[in-house]
């Protein structure tokens, strides 16, 4: 529940009005599209893995992902009408998918990947590596099976629903959002899914680090220092909308480190891969102040446990694109500055 604070009267609070999107006027397909086009935001990446999801939404789960451990995540939106065959079909996706063994999750993988060259358990360890030790076995992978509901706030038969599994001991959970009315304005809450129960903060906007995408392309990264840009590709390439023209950027290379740092030109714009015309992304222009080449001269890049050790805390750097402190953002520089890394300008 959101209040507002009254400013003359500071022991006084009144709650702010509860909506749903059809109370606005919202079709569901819309509804559909916010969440499908939002959902890396609903998945802290260094918790999850996506391993499959569907657009549009059809016949099968929204989205599947995988944890550290193999574990199967299967995500479905709940419309915003009650009813319990919503739940019945959540637990049918679990008969349906619990089965599926190794093969038949890679093939997952090359369907959402659109690509037939990816290994899953090797991808899933380069995607984790910062937290598990060993590469998983194939008959690690979907040994237990979780449930996720994305359900609207105010819809308290599902909610109760999902209690009611819970107590018979079924790993069930949800994500709830919620709809306000503010001013005449309206107002979208959904909190992202954690599932380890991490302490999740957003920093400030303005800077940023922006993750090569090592694990999905050993190409990408040449590009975005070739063409001076930071990019985000398939699923997660919305999130590069957050960057602004004049923000500070930072490229992360898998377990090499910070390769490159510089400020923003102006927004994003979209672009095709060369000679895949349907295979759209999204990019920031960048003028870069230091580059680091990652196969000639990692031991140049700022480390993440560099990073971590400076801040005494620790960080994830696996999400696609986050935001990051002025703090850090400090930080990083000055341990750039140690190192023989030479300026471009």
């Amino acid at each position: 529940m959101l209040y507002l604070l009254n400013s003359e009267d500071k022991t006084d609070i009144k709650p702010i009005t509860q909506k749903t999107f059809a109370n606005i006027g919202w079709k569901e397909k819309e509804l559909e599209n916010l969440l499908a086009q939002n959902m890396p935001k609903l998945i802290p990446q260094n918790q999850l893995m996506v391993l499959f999801q569907e657009k549009p939404f059809g016949e099968e789960a929204d989205i599947f992902a995988l944890d550290r451990n193999g574990d199967l995540y299967i995500f479905e939106l709940k419309r915003w009408q009650a009813h319990e065959e919503n739940i019945l079909q959540v637990l049918r996706y679990g008969q349906i998918y619990g089965q599926y063994d190794y093969e038949q999750l890679q093939n997952m993988l090359e369907k959402y990947t659109k690509s037939n060259e990816l290994n899953l358990a090797q991808k899933h360890y380069e995607y984790f590596e910062e937290s598990i030790a060993s590469k998983l076995k194939e008959s690690d992978f979907n040994k237990q099976q979780h449930f996720v509901l994305i359900t609207n706030g105010t819809d308290v038969d599902s909610r109760n629903a999902i209690k009611y599994w819970q107590d018979k001991g079924l790993s069930i959970d949800s994500i709830i959002y919620w709809v306000y009315e503010i001013g005449g304005q309206h107002v979208f809450e959904f909190d992202p899914y954690n599932p380890e129960r991490e302490v999740i903060v957003e920093q400030e906007e303005g800077n940023f680090i922006v993750n090569t995408n090592l694990t999905w392309s050993k190409t990408d990264y040449k590009a975005m220092l070739g063409q001076s840009m930071a990019a985000a590709y398939g699923n997660n390439r919305n999130m590069i909308k957050r960057i602004k023209k004049g923000d500070t950027v930072f490229l992360y290379h898998n377990v090499v480190g910070i390769i490159a740092y510089g400020k923003t030109q102006s927004g994003y714009k979209s672009l095709h891969r060369e000679g895949t015309p349907d295979d759209v992304y999204f990019s920031v222009p960048v003028k870069f102040e230091w580059v680091v080449n990652p196969d000639t001269e990692p031991e140049k890049a700022v480390k993440a446990w560099e990073i971590k050790k400076k801040l005494s805390r620790q960080y994830a750097f696996r999400q696609t694109v986050f935001a990051i402190s002025r703090e850090m953002s400090k930080a990083i520089k000055e341990i750039a500055k140690t190192k023989d890394i030479t300026s471009l300008n």
